[in-house]
This record gives structure tokens, C-alpha cells and sequence, in this order.
């Protein structure tokens, strides 16, 4: 009997411990190799890929990322930002915002989990960080964009991002 009470105790007490959430990582929903069926689009993205291996923060943009910028048009950059290739995807959500897509806000939360890496140039300094903050980061209070958070939002936003 006491062993029987003693096991509804233990058995109640793991009951009330609060479980932590288990936060499920971003999973591409589609494939690159889907995205470049069209060769028009495949050229632009191969090329862009070519040469920028990385993100370049303070200097000017180059003639490839002009190209993907200018050529690709919103239907491929939203895909884009669901292909597997963590640059493409930062960069498509970039376009994104500077193009002033409206719904950029839902493709930011789709990606709050988003914790692959991502390296940047700054200068000389190279940085990685994971692709949730550079997408963040996008819509900072600084940024020029007209989607951008408050200062209190965007704080919110980096307690959630970063939970």
C-alpha cells in the first residue's frame, strides 16, 4: 500500500513539473532544384552564387546581386526564402524587404527558429550568425524599411526570437 502512495506521489509531482517547450527547428519546404526548373531563374541564382559566398554588409552591392535583386521576381523570392540554401534565403528575404512586400512580417516568423549559420562581411571582419537574426536585423528600428519594428517591438521580437 505505502509503496502504491509513494508511486501516485512521485507520479504526480513529474506531472506538475512544467515540460519546456520543444522548439522545432525551420525545414526548408522546398528545394532549390525545384526553384531553378526555369533557366532564366537558374542563371540569375547561379551566378549570383558564384561570387558571394557570404553576405556583405557595408559595401556596395555587387553587379550579381543587382542581377537577383532586379530579375527575380516576388513568387521566386518567396521561394527563395523556403529553398534550403541559407544564403539564398537571407538574400531573398533582403530583396524582400527592400522591395516592401507586404506580408514580410509572416516570412520573418516562419523563420524564427531558423538557426543555421550564415557568415557576413563587415570591412574585413567576417561574422557568422544564424539566419533568424540577420532576417530580424532586416526590419530593425534602423532599418529604411516602411515594415520595420518599434524600438519595443523589435525588442520583443529579439526575447522571442532568442528563447
Amino acid at each position: 500500500m505505502k509503496r502504491i502512495l509513494f508511486a501516485m506521489i512521485v507520479l504526480l509531482l513529474f506531472s506538475c513539473v512544467k515540460k519546456e517547450e520543444k522548439r522545432e527547428e525551420f525545414q526548408p519546404t522546398i528545394t532549390l532544384k525545384e526553384i531553378i526548373k526555369d533557366e532564366r531563374v537558374k542563371k540569375i541564382i547561379w551566378d549570383f552564387r558564384l561570387s558571394n559566398i557570404a553576405i556583405n554588409r557595408e559595401q556596395k552591392q555587387n553587379k550579381e546581386y543587382e542581377d537577383f535583386r532586379n530579375n527575380l521576381n516576388e513568387k521566386n523570392l518567396i521561394e527563395l526564402t523556403e529553398c534550403e540554401v541559407p544564403l539564398l534565403r537571407c538574400i531573398a528575404f533582403k530583396t524582400l524587404v527592400e522591395n516592401e512586400y507586404i506580408n514580410i512580417r509572416k516570412i520573418l516568423n516562419r523563420h524564427k527558429n531558423d538557426n543555421v549559420l550564415i557568415k557576413g562581411y563587415y570591412y574585413d571582419v567576417v561574422r557568422s550568425e544564424p539566419v533568424k537574426n540577420f532576417m530580424l536585423n532586416q526590419l530593425s528600428p534602423f532599418s529604411s524599411s516602411k515594415f520595420k519594428f518599434s524600438k519595443k517591438e523589435f525588442i520583443k521580437m529579439q526575447d522571442e526570437f532568442n528563447k
